[in-house]
């Protein structure tokens, strides 16, 4: 089974620098670093709901 935890961090972790990196450089990709934030911010909403739903389940299974 894929480790997506592992995939997850290794992503979190590569965009908040390349976020870093696209802030310190020009003012010019201001707008391309606003939507990588944004992706950034939506997919970890998204992998925090859908853990929340994998406890729920796994909750249920154990009853």
């Amino acid at each position: 089974m894929p480790d997506y935890k592992a995939m997850y961090y290794h992503l979190a972790g590569r965009m908040a620098t390349a976020v870093d990196a696209l802030e310190a450089t020009t003012h010019a990709l201001v707008d391309i670093t606003e939507k990588l934030k944004l992706a950034q911010q939506t997919t970890e909403e998204m992998f925090i709901s859908d853990s929340d739903d994998d406890m729920d389940t796994s909750d249920n299974v154990s009853e």
